[in-house]
């Protein structure tokens, strides 16, 4: 018998294409995993910047009702924070009560990443 030894040409072709194909399943993968970070990363930051303009509203006493925009610089990247506020009416509270609404925006984007609800009250 005279067997040779080896690998065909088509045996080695299947199994780069099977290569191929499972390396590009994990950079699929890897690109989704960084894009998940990013954002998980942005969320983040959005909530912070919220929750330091809540806490300069809460130090500043009760708000006028109406709606403003602030310009917050946090971790070298500034954002766009629409603050909107309403008057809670309650007749057994009075009108010591506002419902805050915080909006985070990157400060190239009209799309918000983060959305903060508080109600701040003050004693009568």
């Amino acid at each position: 018998m005279n067997a040779e030894r080896g690998f065909t040409l088509i045996e080695v072709m299947v199994a780069l294409a099977i290569f191929a194909v499972m390396a590009g399943a994990v950079s699929l993968a890897n690109t989704q995993n960084l894009m998940s970070a990013r954002q998980i990363q942005e969320q983040t930051q959005a909530r912070w910047v919220n929750d330091t303009v809540l806490s300069q509203l809460r130090m500043t006493g009760l708000p006028d009702p109406g709606t403003q925009t602030e310009q917050v610089t946090f971790n070298d990247q500034t954002w766009r924070v629409e603050v909107t506020v309403t008057a809670v009416e309650m007749e057994l509270l009075g009108p010591f009560l506002r419902r805050v609404e915080l909006r985070a925006f990157p400060q190239d984007s009209d799309a918000s990443v983060d959305a903060l609800i508080a109600v701040l009250g003050a004693t009568p």
